[in-house]
């Protein structure tokens, strides 16, 4: 889960590589690319560290390699496709073995019992297994609290939702300013609000409060992370689900704060675009309509932004139509 549905291979299409890669071999003798492993194997943290660095890489390049063998299959080239799917798979296969190795030497590590388990129910499918790893690693560590947090992401997932707010509330209270439990924890209570109503004698409205109480917290924990901010502004659309009034000036400058950080001309083309909806929402047309133009300027044959900016005309030249009536103040009563 790399400790967070931000990012989780859950939230990927990783299901295609469950299939492929049940064949893991079993922890022995290292293969000869696992072999540089062995000069680390005198000093744990080292070892762990390289190991999970190692998982990183290669299932990135797993997924990337499943994206590839699915662009392959759609141009009919089922060879190239198939060798594809197969590279995925040893790459998959090469890190369960690095960590079932990496066990033997180290069985009471906790950090390698998390990662171990993340790749378990990410790659393989094995909640049972996972789960197992998870709660191995807070029985070797109780302080240690990404298993917490994977345990709440599977525990909310299964509709087991008391038992994964307990889990959030623990990795919080281990860790309350990781920012990626904050915003996991956000998208619970949003996502799963009439249940946490229930667990938590909420009102609708409190639940909302408290989800922006976190997701603000989160983008304060991480100030340079896009995606947070990002979050943090968009979350300010379901005030009105939650029967909340929006702050649609607040939400502008989220907009605002998140087009610091943009990364590249489409994030900054949609936090331009967003700016300039919350505008028009809160009624300040001048306003949205000098967002909505910056986000002309960065995508210009994007229809959104200028159909905002039709509305917005069409709603000036309304007004400015419309009769206006003297209202003076009445004399009634007066002599």
């Amino acid at each position: 889960m790399y400790n967070t549905v931000k990012g989780s291979a859950i939230m990927k299409v990783a299901a295609c590589l469950v299939g492929i890669a049940g064949l893991a071999a079993a922890a022995a003798d290292l293969p000869p690319e696992l072999q540089h492993l062995e000069t680390m194997k005198a000093d744990q943290a080292a070892l762990v560290d390289a190991v999970r660095a190692m998982d990183k890489a290669e299932t990135t390049a797993a997924e990337n390699e499943v994206e590839l063998a699915a662009e392959l299959a759609k141009q009919d080239k089922k060879e190239e496709a198939a060798e594809k799917q197969e590279n995925a798979a040893a790459r998959i296969t090469k890190v369960r073995t690095a960590y079932e190795w990496l066990l033997e030497q180290y069985p009471k590590n906790p950090r390698a019992h998390n990662y171990y388990g993340e790749l378990l129910y990410d790659r393989f499918g094995d909640q049972a297994g996972a789960l197992k790893e998870w709660n191995l690693a807070i029985s070797l560590d109780a302080e240690f609290s990404p298993p917490h947090n994977n345990l709440a992401i599977h525990y909310c997932h299964t509709g087991q939702y008391r038992l994964g707010l307990e889990a959030y509330d623990r990795a919080l209270e281990l860790d309350p300013g990781h920012p990626d439990y904050l915003f996991n924890l956000t998208q619970a209570y949003l996502l799963y609000f009439p249940q946490v109503q229930e667990i938590k004698g909420w009102s609708k409205a409190k639940v909302y409060k408290q989800a922006m109480k976190l997701s603000k917290k989160a983008k304060k924990a991480a100030p340079d992370d896009y995606e947070l901010a990002q979050d943090y502004a968009n979350n300010f659309y379901a005030a009105e689900m939650f029967g909340v009034r929006p702050n649609w000036r607040r939400a502008a400058g989220a907009w605002e704060d998140a087009r610091e950080l943009a990364r590249n001309d489409v994030e900054r083309f949609f936090t331009w675009l967003n700016e300039g909806r919350v505008w028009k929402r809160e009624g300040n047309k001048d306003k949205a309509a000098e967002c909505l133009n910056e986000a002309v300027k960065l995508r210009p044959n994007e229809p959104v932004p200028k159909r905002l900016l039709a509305e917005i005309q069409a709603e000036q030249d309304a007004s400015a139509k419309r009769p206006v009536f003297f209202q003076g103040r009445s004399n009634a009563g007066s002599r």
